[in-house]
């Protein structure tokens, strides 16, 4: 009898874990498919600051051109400032889902996927005292030179440019390049024009006098997600949303808001 009673003791102990286990399983299946509904709804950005473009109030060109691309599909837009390399590390293995502005050929280098069409067309430029150079020749003026750009900018390996042999070194912030080139330590600062544009306008440097500023190529700026199916559906997206903003007139729109050159060939194609 009582070994009876035990094994239906136990049988109904069975009966109550299973139910729990399965209640459980259940549980955590449906947090799950909310966190998975929540991710899905989230596009973690990793990015550089940069002024005018990746604001820490959220605003700025790159950031306005994704939230406009993503969020009339419920898509939020959130971010995390990170050196240029972190960022490429963080998407590269998953722990954000894209960052912006990329050349193609660093985000295959780093396996990252680009949608077909950029978001910018980011054009680099040198900039230097008038008088320096009567007969500019383009790239190949950099033949022999002293060159400057910003820490982790590896211009020297960009294509063209990194086939002309010179001298460069590295500084941490604009204030530093344009002083080097005032006290002629160095013949050529080479930067995004994006950025040199900004300095000039904000710090209303002498440009008819002093400065001369050329551009040396120009190159498509993309989003590059991490490699996912999910990041194939969003690169997917910004194709169909970027066309359309173009067409619309409203990308020009938001250049012209920022005070950005406006190059439409990057859409154009």
């Amino acid at each position: 009898m009582r070994m009876k009673r035990e094994t239906r003791l136990s049988t109904a102990g069975k009966n109550i874990f299973t139910g729990l286990f399965l209640l459980s399983f259940l549980l955590m299946g449906a947090l799950a498919g909310t966190t998975s509904a929540e991710e899905s709804k989230n596009l973690r950005i990793a990015t550089p600051f940069w002024e005018g473009q990746t604001n820490e109030d959220g605003t700025g060109l790159f950031f306005e051109i994704v939230k406009k691309v993503y969020e009339p599909d419920g898509i939020q837009i959130t971010y995390e400032f990170v050196p240029w390399k972190r960022a490429q590390k963080m998407v590269s293995q998953g722990d954000a889902d894209a960052m912006l502005s990329v050349w193609k050929e660093h985000a295959d280098e780093e396996g990252q996927i680009i949608p077909k069409y950029p978001m910018f067309v980011e054009y680099t430029a040198a900039l230097f005292l008038k008088g320096k150079f009567p007969e500019w020749k383009g790239i190949e003026s950099l033949s022999g030179k002293e060159v400057v750009w910003l820490r982790g900018y590896d211009y020297h390996t960009t294509p063209g440019i990194k086939d002309i042999k010179f001298n460069w070194s590295e500084v941490d912030d604009y204030d530093q390049a344009w002083g080097m080139i005032d006290r002629s330590r160095v013949d050529i600062y080479v930067d995004a024009l994006i950025d040199l544009d900004n300095y000039i306008r904000d710090h209303k440097m002498d440009m008819e006098k002093k400065y001369r500023l050329e551009i040396l190529r120009g190159e498509n700026a993309y989003v590059a997600f991490t490699n996912t199916d999910r990041s194939k559906k969003l690169a997917q997206l910004f194709d169909e949303r970027i066309m359309e903003l173009y067409r619309s007139g409203e990308l020009k729109k938001l250049y012209e808001k920022w005070n950005v050159r406006y190059f439409p060939a990057g859409w154009e194609k």
